[in-house]
C-alpha cells in the first residue's frame, strides 16, 4: 500500500470546516493509502491541551479533536513535529492522547520517498 503523508504548517483557526476537512480526508484515504498527518508551524497549536488554555474556543476545539479521533480510528497517524513545539512555545507533556509521536524535521525528509504522495497544507 503507498504512503500518503499530508504536512500541515497553518490553520485558520476561524473556519472549523477546513480544518475538519484535513482529517475527515484522511480518514477517506486510509481506505487506500497509509496515512500520516504532520503537524508543523503554527498548526501545532492543535495538539495540546494549551489550545483552550490559549483562547481557542472550547467547541471549535471539541469538533477538531472528534474528526482527529474519527481519523485515528481508521488507522491515520497524527504526529507533530519537534519544531513546532519550540515554534509554539508548547508544553510536550500536555499532547492530546491523538498524537502518536513527536517527529524531526529529518524524520519528514526521510519519509518524502519516491513511492510517497505528499501533501502540504
Amino acid at each position: 500500500m503507498k504512503q500518503l503523508i499530508i504536512l500541515v504548517t497553518t490553520l485558520n483557526m476561524e473556519d472549523l470546516v477546513a480544518i475538519t476537512d484535513i482529517f475527515d480526508g484522511a480518514r477517506a484515504a486510509s481506505d487506500d493509502y497509509h496515512v500520516e498527518i504532520i503537524l508543523t508551524g503554527e498548526s501545532g497549536i492543535i495538539a495540546t491541551l494549551q489550545a483552550a488554555e490559549n483562547g481557542l474556543d472550547v467547541k471549535l476545539m471539541y469538533s477538531i479533536y472528534e474528526s482527529m479521533r474519527t481519523a485515528k480510528s481508521s488507522g491515520v497517524k497524527i504526529n507533530i513535529c519537534e519544531r513546532s513545539i519550540e515554534w509554539c512555545n508548547l508544553n510536550n507533556n500536555k499532547l492530546i492522547p491523538e498524537i502518536d509521536n513527536i517527529v524531526s524535521s529529518q524524520y519528514i525528509m526521510e519519509r518524502s520517498t519516491p513511492d510517497t504522495y505528499v501533501v502540504y497544507l
